[in-house]
C-alpha cells in the first residue's frame, strides 16, 4: 500500500507541476493573444492611415495637374502677347516716320 501511495503522490505531485506549467503557458498564450489583437488593430490604424495618404496624394496630383495647366495656359497667353507686341513693333518700324513724310512733302513743294 505504501509503494502505491508514493506513486500516487509522485503522480499527484507530476500532475500538480503540469498544471502549474499549463497555467504558464495560458498566461502566456494570453499575452501573445493580447499582443496578436494590439498589432491587428495597429495594423488597420496603418491601413487606415495610407488610405487617408494615398486619397491626399491623389487630390496633390490633381492640383499639380491643375496648376501646371493653369501655368501653361498662362505661359501661351504671354506668348502671344509678345507675338502680338512683336507684330505691332514690326509694323511701326516698318513705317516711314511722320516727320520723314513731313519734310518730304515741304521738299517736293519746294522742287516745284
Amino acid at each position: 500500500m505504501e509503494t502505491y501511495e508514493k506513486e500516487i503522490r509522485d503522480i499527484l505531485a507530476s500532475v500538480k507541476e503540469t498544471s502549474e506549467m499549463m497555467k504558464e503557458d495560458n498566461v502566456r498564450l494570453d499575452n501573445i493573444a493580447e499582443l496578436v489583437e494590439s498589432n491587428a488593430k495597429k495594423a488597420e490604424s496603418i491601413l487606415a492611415t495610407m488610405e487617408e495618404t494615398s486619397k491626399s496624394l491623389t487630390q496633390l496630383e490633381a492640383t499639380m495637374d491643375k496648376i501646371d495647366k493653369d501655368d501653361l495656359k498662362k505661359l501661351n497667353q504671354k506668348a502671344e502677347i509678345i507675338e502680338i507686341l512683336n507684330r505691332i513693333n514690326d509694323r511701326l518700324e516698318s513705317r516711314t516716320p511722320a516727320s520723314e513724310r513731313f519734310e518730304s512733302k515741304i521738299y517736293k513743294e519746294e522742287d516745284e
